[in-house]
């Protein structure tokens, strides 16, 4: 009974009475925080940011993003846009970010290779987005064509015919002696269409254009593509009207006749800048991405398959 009236004698100190009240004030600080958590609808603020118009599992919709959607979608300026077309587009923004954070709750760029390709094409703009923004200065884009001199000339253009030795059963060496005869009467200065007829060549069909040899003009990257690399070696150097030495392939023994050839011929700073502006500004976003991915690379814990590692 002392204790009872002690307890409640709040002129004289207690303890008891100390530790009771504190306890009894923690646990009611616990129930209200408890119950804000439980009953907040996932969130944990209510209100949307000044920059923003509607928050989504509270990732904001920005409003300059809202404003640029409604432009581009009626074509008008977002003043002259209607309560209801700015209410649909915000329906459909609300919707799109639902679909897109249910995609990464699933996973969704971990199997479809679509996303994951817009997803490695979106990390990649956003590393190089400053160096996008940045113009290169004359004297940059100067420094770079004089480094990269050899890279900048016009393409080369080619008219020309690709001709196989015919050979006789039974004597496999007769495809080179005809290739030799044929190459010494085009070197001799007789036609063209008359030594393909006396020794029987054929057209190998690398210049083929519907069906019909073409003899006009091929650029010099679309012949490098059609023809293997001793081949183009061979016509490389050939000037107009020159014909090749007999070269050995698969299918025959080949010789080239070069009717016209317009050689590469070097670009001039102001022909080339272009180009230059494009490989600079290439150049510099292979670099970032190059640092980006070793940066990546350094915080990743990556296990290799014993058979696939270095």
């Amino acid at each position: 009974m002392a204790d009872t009236q002690e307890f409640f004698d709040i002129h004289n100190p207690s303890t008891r009475r100390s530790m009771v009240l504190l306890g009894s004030g923690a646990l009611i600080g616990l129930l209200i925080a408890g119950y804000g958590l439980f009953t907040a609808k996932g969130t944990r603020s209510r209100g949307v940011p000044a920059e923003a118009v509607a928050l989504v599992n509270q990732r904001p919709i920005l409003r300059s993003d809202f404003m640029t959607q409604a432009q581009t979608q009626f074509t008008l300026p977002f003043a002259q846009t209607s309560p209801e077309q700015r209410q649909k587009v915000l329906q459909d923004m609300i919707s799109e970010e639902l679909m897109m954070q249910r995609g990464l709750e699933i996973d969704l760029p971990s199997y479809d290779p679509d996303v994951r390709s817009a997803l490695v094409a979106g990390v990649e703009l956003e590393v190089t987005a400053d160096v996008l923004a940045q113009q290169p200065t004359p004297e940059e884009m100067h420094a770079y064509y004089e480094r990269h001199k050899d890279h900048y000339s016009s393409e080369g253009v080619m008219q020309l015919r690709d001709l196989v030795a015919p050979v006789v059963a039974g004597h496999p060496e007769s495809g080179r002696s005809t290739a030799v005869a044929a190459i010494g009467a085009l070197r001799a200065g007789q036609p063209l269409e008359q030594v393909i007829s006396k020794y029987q060549l054929r057209d190998s069909g690398r210049f083929m254009d519907s069906g019909h040899v073409d003899t006009g003009d091929v650029f010099q990257f679309a012949v490098r593509a059609k023809t293997d690399d001793a081949t183009f070696n061979a016509l490389l150097p050939l000037k107009d009207g020159e014909v090749s030495e007999p070269i050995e392939e698969a299918d025959g023994v080949h010789l080239v006749a070069m009717i016209k050839h317009r050689f590469p011929l070097a670009q001039t700073y102001e022909e080339a800048s272009n180009r230059v502006w494009n490989d600079l500004k290439s150049e510099a976003q292979a670099k970032v991405n190059a640092a980006n991915l070793s940066y990546l690379r350094s915080r990743a814990d990556i296990i290799v398959a014993p058979e696939y590692a270095k």
